[in-house]
This record gives structure tokens, sequence and C-alpha cells, in this order.
């Protein structure tokens, strides 16, 4: 009888728990980090990875940041660390401080890493372009920098980084072709076909020789909105994929807006770029730069009041475009997904394109809170909830 009392005791104690359980975590305002938070990366598993930008000093261990990344990121990326002009600055001079730092907490967590980025027109050393006897380098100068940063950078972490941007931003925003750059301008037709592709090509051949088994990406922005842009980038790829380059995804960098572009316009580019797969069945598509501005790119106000309405309005635009992804996914034709950044507090968008303007692209707020987005990312039917909540 007294066992029966106590059996009964417990059960009384327990229900009440499972009940609060099965409706879901106490709050819908709780640290990224907090155990009743579900976890972004196990959310996906079974569609794609789940990453995001991060920079090395913001990884002390047992912080607000570190707590958060390693619970919901299985894939990382270095904001700036890994550009060109901070590893090469100058001749002979190669930096991996922070890049080693970088590679060895991916590896003590178990996560993928990208490498961002090898050939680009910013943020690159300017001696490259520079000649050995004074103005601008030859093409064959200039080549030879590019394999020796290469074969250098992706030697040093050959099995260790899987993924490279090996070419990045290389499409004009204002007008056809090609985005007028030193290394066009250098490098142009060499072999006569009548492009000026060549010197993406090299960067590709290059770092295949360098690691045969990464994974190489071209990577662009506006690719989901500007259909000039997408086709002249679906051009080059193409171009280059039938010369036998090996690509083997394109990268839709997707700073976006709130709202725009529509999630349908999204889907189609998404789509052209995963077609190339009948040139490399390899070949897939990756969203690696993701924020949601809170401004349209017209709009020069330095703040927006997060009122309800305009928490939902985000918390449902994050919510259909990881829907969209996933469904993505399942076709074949998307396997990450990164953020450009973690909370909202380190945003690149803080003060761009508006100086002083203050905006809230992410999925936690400056205070590493989660925010409906968040929720709505997890379970679209969670946002009434989670936007109640907030009042």
């Amino acid at each position: 009888m007294r066992i029966t009392v106590m059996l009964l005791a417990m059960l009384l104690f327990f229900l009440p728990l499972c009940a609060r359980a099965e409706e879901g975590p106490s709050s819908y305002h709780l640290p990224a980090y907090d155990d009743q938070v579900p976890s972004l990366r196990e959310a996906y598993a079974d569609f794609f990875k789940v990453g995001a930008a991060i920079n090395t000093f913001q990884l002390q261990e047992g912080s607000d940041f570190y707590k958060t990344v390693i619970k919901h990121y299985n894939v990382f990326v270095t904001e700036n660390e890994m550009k060109p002009q901070y590893i090469n600055p100058s001749k002979g001079t190669f930096s991996f401080d922070a890049p080693d730092r970088f590679v060895a907490f991916g590896e003590s967590v178990g996560a993928s890493l990208r490498g961002h980025t090898l050939v680009w027109h910013n943020q690159v050393p300017q001696w490259w372009f520079k000649g050995e006897n004074g103005g601008t380098a030859t093409s064959e100068e200039l080549l030879a920098r590019m394999e020796e940063y290469i074969s250098t950078v992706m030697g040093r972490y050959k099995g260790r980084i899987h993924t490279w941007d090996v070419v990045n931003e290389a499409i004009s925003d204002g007008s056809s072709g090609l985005r007028d750059s030193d290394w066009v301008r250098i490098i142009g037709d060499l072999d006569g076909d009548g492009n000026a592709y060549d010197f993406m090509e090299y960067a590709f051949r290059y770092a295949r020789e360098a690691d045969p088994d990464a994974q190489l990406i071209i990577n662009d922005y506006s690719l989901e909105s500007d259909s000039r842009k997408l086709n002249d980038f679906y051009t080059a790829v193409r171009t280059m994929l039938e010369k036998g380059v090996p690509i083997d995804g394109a990268g839709i960098q997707a700073h976006v807006s709130l709202g725009y572009p529509s999630i349908a316009t999204f889907e189609q580019a998404i789509e052209k770029l995963a077609s190339l797969k009948e040139l490399n069945p390899s070949f897939t598509v990756q969203i690696t730069e993701l924020d949601v501005s809170l401004f349209a790119w017209n709009d020069q106000s330095k703040t927006k009041e997060m009122t309800p309405e305009l928490q939902q309005k985000f918390a449902e635009y994050y919510a259909d475009l990881f829907t969209m992804f996933k469904r993505q996914a399942e076709k074949g034709n998307l396997d990450m997904v990164v953020t450009w950044g973690v909370f909202d507090g380190s945003s690149w968008l803080d003060g761009f394109p508006v100086s002083g303007r203050t905006n809230a692209p992410l999925l936690f707020d400056r205070s590493f809170m989660t925010k409906p987005a968040f929720w709505g990312v997890i379970d679209p039917a969670l946002i009434p909830e989670a936007i109640a909540a907030l009042e």
C-alpha cells in the first residue's frame, strides 16, 4: 500500500512536467544557448548544414557567443580573417595566426569549415597587381602570385577546410558581364575564346590541384533578386563547366531585405543554378551569407521600431526562407545555409550602407536572446505564440 501511494505521488508530480514539456518552452524569449531552446543544426540535420560567420576573437570559451555557436551550428566561416590582405600582406609574408585558431576551433567542435575567400577584387593585397620592375604586373606575374597563394593557403589546410569560396563577386552590378577588376584587366582573355573568364578558370584549377577533395564554390551576391546578374553568373559558370573547370557549386550570398526578393524569385534562382548538375552531377547551391535587413536598399533611415507587427513580418519571412531552403534540399539542390553573423550585436549591417544605422538582421538579438524569427525557423506554427510573448 505504501509503495502504491509513493508511485501515485510521483506520477502526480511528473505529469505536469511532461505536459509543460509537450507545450513547448516556458518562454519564447530565452538565451540562445538555453537548454529549452532547440538547436538549429539539429532541426535541419536531415536537410542541410547550418552555419555562421564568426571571428576568432569572439571565441572565448564559456562566453555567450561560444555557447551559442557550438549549440546551433555545424559549419563555420571567418568573416574577415581569411581574406588575402590579412594572410599575405606583403611579398614572402604569410600570417596564419587567426586562420590556425579558426581551424583548431572548428576541429575541436567537429564542425565543417569554409575558407573565405581566395580570389576577390576587394580586401586583396595591392602588391599582387604591381610589376616586379614597376608599373602594372604582367598576366604571368599575377597568375604566379595567384597560384602561390592558393597552393600555400589551401595546402596548409588540406583535408581540414571542407569548402572554399574560390572566386568571390566576379559579376558586374551595373552592366552585363564581368566586374571591371584588376584580375580582368591584367589577365584578360589569354586563351582567345572571346571571354575574360580566364582568371577564374586558373583559380579553380589551382584550387583543385591544391586540395583535390575540397568543395570549390563560386560566390556572389544579388543572384536571388537580380535576373540580369543571375543570368550572367549562370552563363559564366556554365561556360567554365563545359570546358572542364572544376567548379562544385554556386554560393548565393543572400544579403536580402525584409520581404525582398519574393520567396518564388529566390527559389527560381536556386533551381536555375542547380540545373548545372547536368554538367557536374555533384554541383550544388549554398546560401553563404544570409541576413535579412529591416531596411529596403533605398531607405536612408537609421532605426526602426521593432513593433509586434514588424517582428511578425520578419519572423514570417525568415520562416518562409527556411521552408523553401528545406524544399530545395529535398530536391538535392541545396546542402548548406550560412548566416553572416550570429547575433544582431555584431552584424556588418550596423552602419552599412547608412552610417550610424542600427539593424537587426539575424535570429538572435543583441543580448543573445531568441527572436520570434528564430522560433519561426524552428516551426512556423510557433510564431503567434512567440509574438504574443513579447507583449
